[in-house]
Formats: structure tokens, sequence, C-alpha cells
């Protein structure tokens, strides 16, 4: 549902549920190079790898001391941590801060090293077991992927075979992913852990299709009937999958089936104070907070609904009676729904001089925004706003909101 008001627009989508395949986060590390001691006793290839390197020999060799993969030297220096602390990890902040010094003291000429800046930086590691994202906790709780029938979306049997390699394969953890990051090393050395961390990428991928074509079977399924490719695209990005599952659309036009805290809670939530100097920019310009033009443009809905056109649409003559009438069916609303807040009459007039025209920059830009997220629905990929856009051309501003 798309809605342009002037300089005002909103985009409403809804959908039962959304599988999101691959969000794509930009804001967090979603790497694991499994180097948790407890990761470690399940990859013993990898274990064997980050143990060979013998640093008493390596020191002598300044070149090769530059291009040691930085697992190898946090594993190492860590052994030499625990040797000390008798065998406990670096929990407390001062204890984690004081094993990145360790780490760079052990460097030759740390500010030439780059794969000890590295070290430094992953650590945390080595000492912190992995955890689950809110989201992906969400998701492998959820019930669509314990209650399998056969008309449960493929989603839902990976996402059951990724629960089953967890508790039966992994001791919990999720798969090995082949995607290790960047890391200052020799070239063999990296193609030799990259090669390593794709053979038990494959091991672990092969291990969640066998769970889920056994739960494909067990409701009556054929076995292989959700693809190879398909199951591995999951699996492979199972660190960023989530799952959306909206209201209908009618409901938020519903004042019963609308939460009045939840509402009240955004018309209050605090913003920013806005900078105006009166005496050089004389009065301040109309600035509330966008969910107003939300319900002001949702009044002039209602207004078209009772009379059969929009506020503002009709003479000139009307204007004073349709911004009284939108007026009358905002502040209805505003009781209808329980909004503690002060309806802005300003709004209503606003919303009255646009007449429901549909302002070319503001049709292109919440056009676009409305494109966007038809892709991100198509391909299942990146996380779509949740489940309300409202653009406000006047100030340049938008928000999200979720009813």
């Amino acid at each position: 549902l798309i809605r342009i008001h002037g300089l005002l627009g909103y985009i409403h989508w809804s959908k039962k549920e959304h599988c999101i395949e691959e969000t794509h986060p930009s804001d967090e590390d979603v790497t694991d190079v499994y180097l948790h001691e407890e990761q470690l006793r399940i990859f013993p290839e990898y274990a064997k790898f980050v143990q060979s390197f013998d640093f008493k020999q390596i020191r002598k060799d300044p070149h090769y001391h530059r291009h040691v993969p930085w697992p190898a030297i946090v594993y190492h220096q860590l052994q030499e941590w625990k040797k000390k602390k008798d065998g406990a990890t670096p929990k407390t902040w001062g204890e984690k801060d004081a094993f990145k010094e360790q780490i760079q003291a052990a460097s030759l000429v740390y500010h030439e090293e780059m794969n000890f800046h590295e070290a430094v930086r992953n650590a945390h590691k080595a000492c912190v077991k992995p955890t689950l994202t809110y989201e992906l906790t969400q998701v492998l709780g959820d019930d669509s992927a314990k209650k399998l029938s056969s008309n449960t979306k493929p989603f839902w049997f990976v996402i059951h075979g990724m629960i089953k390699f967890m508790e039966k394969d992994s001791q919990g953890f999720l798969p090995v992913n082949a995607s290790i990051p960047d890391m200052t090393s020799l070239p063999e050395m990296y193609v030799k852990l990259q090669k390593m961390f794709r053979a038990r990428e494959r091991q672990d991928l092969d291990k969640i299709e066998e769970h889920v074509n056994a739960a494909l079977e067990s409701v009556g399924k054929q076995k292989g009937s959700i693809s190879t490719d398909y199951i591995d695209r999951i699996a492979k990005h199972i660190r960023t999958v989530a799952v959306v599952r909206c209201q209908k659309i009618e409901a938020a036009y519903d004042s019963k089936q609308s939460n009045a805290d939840e509402l009240n809670e955004i018309f209050t939530e605090w913003e920013e104070p806005k900078k105006w100097n009166e005496e050089e920019d004389g009065p301040p310009p109309l600035q509330p907070k966008n969910i107003y033009w939300y319900f002001g443009m949702r009044a002039a809905e209602r207004f078209r609904t009772e009379k059969g056109r929009y506020p503002g649409a009709g003479k000139e003559e009307d204007v004073a009676d349709d911004t009284k009438a939108l007026t009358e069916i905002m502040t209805a609303m505003f009781k209808e729904y329980n909004i503690q807040s002060k309806m802005e009459p300003a709004i209503c007039q606003e919303i009255v001089r646009f007449g429901a025209k549909e302002i070319h920059n503001t049709a292109a830009m919440v056009g676009g925004v409305a494109s966007q997220m038809c892709l991100k629905l198509i391909v299942k990929q990146f996380n779509p706003f949740d489940n309300i856009f409202v653009f406000n051309g006047i100030h340049c501003t938008s928000n999200v909101y979720k009813f």
C-alpha cells in the first residue's frame, strides 16, 4: 500500500511470513574462525594447523614472523596465558586487555607486523564462545522448524536439519563456513587454511542435508525434493537468516486490534530537539513527529471514504470546511486509538493545502523505497523495513513503525 500526499508519503506492506535467506548485515562481524577451544576439539585438522607453528624458530625469520596467520598467533598466545593462569582463559575486561597486551609484546616490531595487529583485534574470538544472534535464536526456536508437515516451506526443513546437526554433530556449534576473513599471511598458508575450511564446510553441509532428507521422509515427502543448492545456500548463510511476520494491513486500520500502549510510546519517544534561532530566523517551522503526519494521511483517507474525494481536492472555497472536517476526523481517530498526545491542527491545514497531489520528487523517493522493498522480498535477501515507512519531504526525514 503506497500513499502520497504532497510532500508526504508512506508505504505499508504485509506478509504472513517472510523468510530471509541472507540479511547481509553491515554493522556486525558474523565470521567464525572456529578458534574457541571447544570448536578446535571438533575440528582436529584446524587444531593441528594452528598448533604446528613453532614460534621459537619463527622469531629467527622476521619475514616469516610477519606473515604467520593471526589465528595461529592468538592460539599460541592463549596457551601461554593459560600456563600462567592455571588453565584459565581471559574472562574480565581487564584480563582481555592484558591478553591483548601480551600478544602485542610477542611481536618483533609491532607497528610493522600487521598480522599481530589482526591478532590483537580478534583476540576475543579465542576467549569467548560464539553466541547466536537474537534473530537466529528466534528462527531456531520457531515452532515451524519443529512441527513439520507436508505443507511446511523448504526453508523450515533446512532450519530443522540445522537444529539436528547442532544437536548431534557439532556439540551445539553452527557449521563451519568457508568464508574466512582476509588476513596477513603467506599465500600458501592462506590457501591451505581456505582448503581446510572448504573441506570441513562441505562435510558439515552434507550432514545437514542428511538431516533434511530424513525430515522430508518423516512427513511422506520424497528424499531430495529440496535441492542441495538450496540447502547449501541457507546453511552457508545461517548466521544471517531471519524471519519477518506482519499483521494484516486491515489490522492497522482497526482500532480494536491496535495496541494503545505501543502507539503512545511512539508518540512520546524522545527526539533530539531541533535547533532554531527565533530572533534571526523567525518563528520555528511546524515540525511534529512523523507519526503525526502518518495519522494525518490516514485521516485524509477516511475523509475520502466519507466524501468521495481527498481534502483540498475540491473547490477553493471548500478549503476551510475541509480543514475543519479533517481536524474533526483526526481528533476522533486519536480518541478511537486511545492516543494520549495532543492532536496538531496545523497538520490538517498542511494536508488540505497539498490536496492529495503527488509531487514528482516525493513520488520518486517513496516509489524508489517501495521498489527496493519489492526486490528484497523477491530475492529473500536484506532486511525489509517492518512494516510502515513514513517519508516527510518537508523536513527530509523518515521513520519506520511496526503496527
